[in-house]
């Protein structure tokens, strides 16, 4: 069973799956996250929301693998353009970035655009990292999920040293986050 993130509606971090009749009517993002990772809340305001969990035993400042959850009320950006800034974001962050095409296909009736992008070395980080992001367009707002991971800095034309199956689990992952909306039988919600 999906679990669902209300951070727009509730200002809850993360929370398990809720009874509709406890939860305000409208939109939805909703996501499992890896069991046992921790919720901490990086900014609420009028125009964001962001949400970082962190596997256990990570931080802010020790993490290898972070998975952040935005939502940008009343956004004019589409989920394209959040694809798109992304890979444009870490072309000017690393010394050398690899973006697989932009996946655009719809999801629960909203646009969704998907994208994933390797980082050979971060300018500040020292770092070699990849990221998976998938944006979701909703009537209410812009909804991006992103999975990251960093690790040893890696050649340009070199693989990252993931872990074991990190990706297979990764695009599980990715593949059910969704939108809807309590609101619109367009959107149902499960």
């Amino acid at each position: 069973m999906r679990a669902c993130i209300l951070v727009c509606l509730l200002g809850l971090a993360a929370a398990p799956a809720l009874a509709a009749d406890h939860t305000p009517a409208g939109e939805r993002l909703l996501l499992a996250p890896p069991t046992g990772w921790q919720p901490v809340q990086l900014s609420r305001t009028d125009k964001m929301v962001v949400t970082r969990l962190y596997p256990p035993g990570q931080d802010e400042k020790s993490w290898t693998e972070i998975l952040t959850v935005q939502i940008y009320p009343k956004s004019g950006q589409t989920a394209r353009q959040f694809a798109d800034s992304i890979v444009q974001y870490t072309r000017d962050a690393c010394e050398a970035a690899g973006p697989s095409a932009v996946n655009e296909k719809p999801v629960n009736g909203y646009p969704m655009a998907s994208v994933s992008v390797t980082c050979s070395k971060g300018k500040a980080s020292g770092q070699g990292g990849f990221v998976l992001v998938t944006a979701i367009q909703g009537k209410d707002a812009l909804y991006a999920v992103q999975r990251q991971w960093r690790g040893a800095p890696f050649g340009p034309r070199d693989t990252p040293a993931f872990p074991p199956d990190m990706l297979r689990q990764w695009s599980a992952f990715i593949h059910n986050v969704s939108l809807c909306d309590t609101r619109d039988s367009r959107h149902p919600c499960p």
